[in-house]
């Protein structure tokens, strides 16, 4: 399995979420989600996995906070309101998610034998499986989350709509965090995927 680094954005997805008829909720909102998805690895030689993963023991405390890969994700999100003389035009809703992984890449794997790149292989795609998960939660969190913004129920103060907004952003963010530690849960924090350092290593 190749490494190699790659920034992937999208960044375009624009919808209406129409609400319906019902005066007490706004009607056409646009909620335009800005998602990036940042894969960077750190370099890292040896002639077999147990060489490899002595290395990484050295550099991960600065490399991957002490771990083989280190993963980051980001929501946040921000009303665009308007103030007129009857209530507070809610224009869009902008969502955004933030990804960064961080993984080792073993620069010389070309000339370890076949079982040794077989099992750098196996611990690899267990942790970008394990952080797929993660990802997948982060944007279904996203498109929760923008459904709950074009519902949000017409105000007359922005500052109201502002604060409810803010409420519906917790909500999703604390079930996102549960989320998360459930999966950690399940999973052994990705140990019952594969995510640990290999026997002999």
């Amino acid at each position: 399995m190749g490494l190699f680094s790659k920034t992937g954005a999208v960044a375009a997805l624009i919808y209406a979420a129409s609400i319906g008829a019902a005066p007490s909720h706004y009607a056409g909102i646009r909620v335009a989600p800005d998602i990036k998805v940042d894969f960077q690895f750190y370099r890292v030689s040896g002639a077999d996995v147990a060489a490899v993963m002595r290395q990484i023991t050295a550099l991960s405390p600065a490399q991957a906070d002490g771990h083989i890969g280190r993963a980051s994700y980001q929501l946040s999100w921000q009303l665009q309101t308007r103030a007129t003389s009857a209530r507070c035009e809610l224009d869009q809703a902008q969502v955004t998610a933030r990804i960064q992984v961080r993984v080792p890449n073993w620069m010389d794997k070309g000339r370890a034998s076949a079982a040794e790149r077989q099992k750098w292989d196996k611990l690899v795609a267990a942790m970008f499986d394990y952080e797929s998960r993660h990802k997948d939660i982060l944007l279904e969190s996203v498109s929760q989350l923008g459904i709950r913004f074009a519902q949000l129920p017409v105000a007359r103060d922005c500052a109201a709509l502002q604060y409810q907004g803010w409420q519906q952003g917790q909500a999703v963010l604390e079930a996102t965090r549960d989320r998360f530690a459930t999966l950690a849960q399940q999973t052994d924090r990705g140990r019952k995927l594969g995510v640990s350092w290999p026997e002999g290593s």
